[in-house]
């Protein structure tokens, strides 16, 4: 080990190569290869003595290098409908660390809603390089898209949301039974008159979610209030602009199933302004318990989504295709759960009607 060092020390202060790591452990340019890459067939202790040499010399592997003899860029792609919405950081965290793990670096678009962006952004990716593509926000819009993927063999999987036309890899939670439950956790605290302010038809996850709502209400017995707020946006803004329509319409409503915890807010938002009491006056509920969910006073009532295990069980699914994997598409359901916190409970009052204005 001291002439490991002394041929270490004698190295430092320029660029070195394998050959000379090699030369100086007493191995071949090839094992010094091997030991980089984790391939079987070098001992532990003369992997350690490779490694050991290469720190000290602070020699890098050339990533890109290993990358091309394998066939690999060392680089997959991240799509993001909206980089601002809470829902996407911790998402993008596990798919950050899982890649890095596998020796690969993360590249982020953000898309919108699927359509030409989306499109665009991914054709570039793969023209960059990279070697696979997660998805969060695909939506039938984009299946000439995904077979034009499948026919150049370029593996990706759904994160969240899926094309059902497309069958891909797929992570996410049960959005239908999940928000089953949170429908029908507000009708069995004596709520009767419920509203479902939801995300757009075209995504698979507020299809789902919708769905789920109004299967609960359903078995209870129960018609939804004013259907046509179900489809729109998944945002605040969103959020706002359907409560305010709600209330202006004068109709009878104890409750509010939302779609996610942006809109939510929105609701919440509206509701303060009118002078409607949440939950007295009306229960709210969300869903995906983002960061904001359970601050100070808030306390929103909503459904848990693991979001960073589902984007490093995405990227577990991406590197098994990459690697030569060829089975038929898998489906991961993570679990969820229900989170009941103080925008929800039994109601008190009646059915609030119109309150002022927004």
């Amino acid at each position: 080990m001291t002439a490991e060092r002394d041929g270490a020390k004698r190295s430092r202060g320029r660029r070195v190569t394998q050959r000379e790591i090699a030369d100086i452990v007493g191995v071949s340019s090839a094992t010094v290869s091997y030991a980089f890459n984790g391939t079987p067939g070098v001992s532990e202790d003369v992997r350690q003595r490779i490694l050991t040499v290469a720190k000290d010399l602070g020699f890098r592997p050339n990533r890109t290098a290993q990358g091309l003899r394998r066939g690999r860029m060392n680089m997959i792609g991240l799509l993001l409908a909206d980089i601002a919405n809470p829902f996407y950081p911790e998402l993008s965290s596990g798919v950050i660390n899982a890649a890095s793990a596998h020796g690969s670096q993360v590249f982020l678009a953000q898309v919108g809603l699927g359509g030409m962006l989306q499109a665009e952004a991914a054709r570039n990716l793969v023209d960059r390089g990279c070697d696979g593509l997660v998805f969060t926000s695909v939506v039938d819009g984009d299946t000439e898209l995904l077979r034009e993927l499948q026919a150049a063999d370029t593996p990706f999987v759904y994160a969240n949301r899926r094309v059902d036309a497309i069958p891909a890899d797929w992570v996410h939670v049960d959005d239908f039974a999940a928000s089953r439950e949170a429908a029908e956790w507000v009708v069995r605290s004596g709520r009767l008159q419920v509203a479902v302010i939801g995300g757009p038809s075209e995504s698979s996850v507020s299809h789902d979610r919708a769905r789920g709502a109004l299967a609960a209400l359903g078995a209870a017995g129960l018609s939804p209030v004013d259907e046509r707020l179900i489809d729109g946006e998944l945002s605040r803004d969103s959020g706002r602009e359907r409560c305010a329509a709600l209330l202006d319409s004068g109709a009878a409503v104890d409750a509010i199933v939302c779609g996610n915890d942006m809109i939510a807010l929105g609701v919440m938002d509206v509701c303060h302004a009118r002078g409607v009491l949440i939950p007295e006056d009306v229960a709210i509920v969300g869903f995906d318990d983002m960061s904001f969910a359970s601050a100070g006073p808030l306390q929103l009532s909503t459904v848990t989504v693991p979001r960073q295990l589902m984007g490093e069980r995405a990227v577990a699914m991406l590197f098994d295709r990459i690697d030569g994997y060829d089975g038929p598409p898998r489906e991961e359901c993570l679990p969820h759960q229900l989170r009941i916190r103080a925008t929800t409970g039994p109601r008190t009052a009646g059915p609030t009607d119109q309150r002022g204005t927004a």
